[in-house]
């Protein structure tokens, strides 16, 4: 039976240092659920593709486009969603005058620019459709921050091109847990690079000031824009925090799932191998955050947490969450409802906004209709809540 290889960029190494389908709406308020008729859209893979992708990214323009990297052979595979079939392999050679290194992320501005990323190295390539280095950007990220952290399939953001600037999310170099409030609130999220100067610029927004007030947590977050504002969600905070295209006008907004508890727990309450994992993969926790730009909503990611008894339980935990709800806010973020999926059934980092619906894999190994030769996801809309 052939094993999975997708390698995930797994946190536990890093802590070590409506409505109706395709009916747009931009005002829905009134209370939601997420519904499924069990319909599955299917693409077929080859032996070196895994069906847990590295990374997803849809992009509409006549037809309905899915990215999937696979970190296997350094490629981005391009699938046409409506014929549900692969179009394209584009393969990078990591050395010699096209290498772009081992594609960690990427963003399709569109088809005829999609953007390289590699982490932690700060390398930039821009390509296309035919896999051709159109571009190779250099900078230089700012002192004690990483380079561009884009990951497709882990706190997922999306980067912001407007102009000459490409808009960024970063990390700051630290051991979480040995970050106290005094230092984390002028620590900030996001920069800027200018793709011809080289410049870089930090965003104002910064980490909450009363973030690690109980003690130091999991410092990862996702963001999504609808194009007009900024929204972050932090691991370990109920709260959404809004900022402009500039990171300006920071608003805090109470985005509360109603299946995790009120308050998280120190991270250094954590004092060995065991209860460290424990903390990370079977805790509370919010992950992704995905805009829906064809209902105008937003799908903030939540997973609550498990009981385990061991090390076993834990890895698998680290690779598929057991069970996950997704809240839905309208576009002022104002909670319109929340679906917690049965357990043991789905993938949620490999979920996406297409104009059918949220997309999310059904390639959890529990999952009886889980098939290996397939990428397979259930579609899920919205539905009045009565």
């Amino acid at each position: 039976m052939r094993k999975n290889r997708f390698i995930l960029f797994l946190l536990f190494g890093g802590l070590s240092l409506l409505t109706s389908c395709g009916s747009e709406s931009d005002n829905i308020t009134t209370p939601q659920e997420l519904f499924s008729d069990g319909k599955l859209v299917s693409l077929p893979i080859d032996s070196q593709t895994s069906n847990v992708s590295a990374g997803l990214v849809a992009f509409s323009t006549d037809r309905n486009w899915l990215f999937n990297v696979n970190y296997t052979n350094n490629e981005v595979q391009l699938y046409d969603l409506d014929s549900k079939t692969l179009q394209k392999r584009m393969v990078f050679d990591v050395e010699g005058p096209e290498g772009v290194d081992y594609i960690s992320g990427i963003h399709v501005q569109s088809l005829d620019s999609i953007f390289l990323f590699g982490y932690p190295m700060s390398h930039l390539n821009l390509t296309d459709t035919s896999a051709k280095i159109k571009a190779k950007y250099t900078y230089e990220p700012p002192l004690s921050y990483t380079g561009a952290f884009v990951h497709n399939a882990y706190y997922k953001y999306t980067p912001i091109l407007r102009g000459n600037k490409l808009l960024v999310n970063t990390k700051f170099e630290a051991n979480p847990r040995e970050v106290f409030d005094d230092t984390l609130a002028s620590k900030r999220l996001s920069y800027t690079i200018d793709l011809k100067s080289s410049e870089v610029e930090l965003l104002p927004i910064t980490y909450p000031k009363d973030y690690n007030q109980s003690g130091p947590k999991l410092l990862e977050f996702s963001m999504a824009t609808d194009g007009e504002k900024l929204v972050y969600s932090l691991v370990a905070d109920h709260h959404l925090y809004v900022a402009d295209l500039e990171g300006n006008g920071i608003k805090t907004v109470n985005a509360k799932s109603k299946y995790i508890d009120q308050s998280f727990p120190s991270f250094n309450e954590a004092t060995d191998r065991f209860n460290t994992m424990k903390y990370v993969y079977a805790s509370d926790r919010y992950e992704r955050i995905l805009y829906d730009e064809y209902r105008g909503v937003f799908y903030r990611f939540v997973l609550p947490k498990v009981e385990v008894e061991n090390e076993e339980e834990i890895t698998q935990l680290r690779r598929f969450p057991r069970k996950f709800a997704v809240m839905i806010l309208d576009k002022d973020l104002n909670v319109l409802g929340e679906t917690l999926m049965p357990e043991n059934t789905y993938y949620p980092n490999n979920s996406f906004v297409s104009k059918e619906g949220l997309f999310i894999s059904i390639s959890h190994p529990d999952n009886p209709a889980n098939e290996e030769d397939l990428m397979s996801f259930e579609v899920f809309k919205l539905k009045e809540v009565e």
